[in-house]
């Protein structure tokens, strides 16, 4: 006679981790108790067994207020990229029963969208006809947090100096940064500026260093390199914002070479280089979930690494 199969102890069943992230999101066991629509007392002893089973406290508890522990935080991050992962598996054997295609989500910084990411995604559809490319567009910040999140399998961003140790990255190219001026100003009417020709400037940035740590400090190195103050006047998470500006006339602003395919009326794009007359650059990367990237994710790593020459590409900004 077979005997039902009990989880292996210390393991947490998906039923737990969803009463778990609920109580995380409410840090109130009444209202997430109407949520689960189930009554107190039980969610209260199923958080308790699950804290046991993990061998930690999730949660501090007064008679006022419940908050996460530290270890509760991570294991919030962790639930929640579980649960997702159950549910996609879910979908995907569903779909796989209904013939539908294998679905690729890719979150990138807005200035890759420009150019060579569709590019390569067109390349690799052409290969993989099964493949259904869904696409959204944030900064380094909300792209990593995706991966990390798992809602996305592969994200487009700038690396940056903090540790992910939860990401895999490849590399993706090096984007050039051009200059946007407006049309009445002294540089529109030059082929080519060089950092040092800044010098006085009033600068519009794009992405401060919170919504993109490695696309801020890239820019700051670059902003070194002119010799003299530089007066950057306000920083801007959008790029259409950006460019918005500097048609005001509120300054000219130092952004990702692919957005010359925005054309607006009023800017001009102006190569720049360095005091050397090298080109000024900073790395794009693909990331992935390390250990948990799906399938398809992984393909198009791969595609990217062996057909691709990331040294010589040019990718896009945030």
């Amino acid at each position: 006679m077979n005997t039902p199969e009990r989880h292996p102890p210390g393991l947490a069943d998906l039923r737990q981790l969803r009463q778990f992230i609920v109580v995380a999101e409410e840090l109130n066991f009444r209202r997430a108790a109407i949520r689960l629509c189930m009554t107190q007392p039980p969610l209260s002893t199923a958080i308790r067994r699950l804290e046991e089973t993990v061998g930690t406290p999730l949660f501090q508890r007064t008679r006022s207020s419940v908050s996460l522990t530290p270890a509760g935080v991570v294991f919030l991050r962790e639930a929640r990229y579980l649960l997702r992962q159950a549910e996609m598996s879910v979908a995907a054997a569903r779909a796989a029963t209904e013939g539908a295609r294998e679905i690729l989500r890719i979150k990138s910084i807005d200035s890759a969208m420009l150019n060579l990411l569709p590019e390569w995604l067109e390349r690799f559809c052409a290969v993989e006809a099964g493949i259904r490319v869904s696409l959204t567009t944030g900064s380094s910040q909300d792209v990593i947090s995706a991966v990390e999140g798992g809602s996305i399998d592969v994200g487009v961003c700038v690396p940056g100096g903090a540790s992910h140790p939860q990401l895999r990255t490849f590399p993706f190219g090096r984007e050039r940064f051009c200059l946007a001026v407006h049309r009445a100003h002294r540089f529109a009417g030059l082929g080519r500026v060089s950092l040092p020709d800044l010098a006085g400037e009033q600068l519009v940035t794009h992405y401060p260093h919170a919504a993109s740590p490695g696309y801020h400090a890239a820019v700051s190195v670059a902003l070194q390199q002119t010799g003299a103050h530089v007066h950057v006047h306000q920083s801007e998470t959008h790029l259409l914002a950006t460019l918005g500006l500097v048609r005001l006339g509120v300054g000219v602003a130092l952004i990702p070479d692919s957005t010359r395919r925005i054309a607006m009326d009023g800017v001009v794009y102006v190569e720049v280089v360095s005091g050397q007359g090298e080109a000024v650059t900073y790395p794009v990367v693909l990331a992935v979930h390390h250990g948990g990237a799906s399938a398809a994710a992984m393909r198009f790593c791969e595609f990217v690494r062996r057909d691709g020459d990331p040294g010589t590409r040019r990718q896009g900004s945030g």
